[in-house]
């Protein structure tokens, strides 16, 4: 009996430090490691909730903020979490990942694709947000695996003065 306990308590002491471990800001999951998830909710343009409870904060993009508490909407705000819903919310979506797997707020980093129905890519989020003109690129270097196709997309919608590049 004593041995039971004993090796119930190192079971429950190792799942309990490998969720803790999952959330240290310098976890990293394998260059490509992918996920398959499914969506609660969203929460904005680039943040939106795993049906774990996990939140997810979009690679490579920065949508305009909703109001928040003290602070008012940016311009485009509502549109930009619009077409997050209607992209992702209540689907399966494939996460995949490119080296620090949380943010200090303990959301995942990922980017995101929608799957079809037979489970394959059909939708990259991120670039359909960048089309349109509802995300900024954010702290993208060049030695990022997305870099052309985000900057491409981003100057495109600017020139076309889609969205938030419609106020300059």
């Amino acid at each position: 009996m004593k041995l039971q306990n004993i090796l119930i308590s190192i079971v429950i002491l190792i799942l309990s430090s490998s969720e803790v471990f999952a959330q240290n800001p310098n976890f990293s999951y394998p260059y490509n490691y992918s996920r398959i998830v499914f969506v609660s909710r969203v929460i904005d343009g680039d943040t939106f909730v795993l049906s774990d409870s996990q939140h997810v904060r979009m690679l490579g993009v920065n949508c305009p903020e909703i109001a928040r508490q003290n602070k008012q909407e940016e311009p485009f705000s509502n549109q930009a979490a619009q077409k997050t819903k209607s992209l992702i919310e209540h689907k399966t979506l494939k996460l995949t990942f490119d080296g620090r797997a949380f943010d200090i707020f303990g959301r995942l980093l990922a980017y995101v694709w929608l799957t079809n129905s037979m489970g394959k890519d059909s939708i990259f989020v991120q670039a359909e947000l960048l089309k349109n003109g509802f995300a900024r690129i954010s702290y993208y270097t060049k030695e990022k695996r997305y870099y052309s196709l985000f900057y491409n997309l981003r100057n495109t919608a600017r020139k076309k003065n889609l969205g938030i590049w419609g106020n300059e």
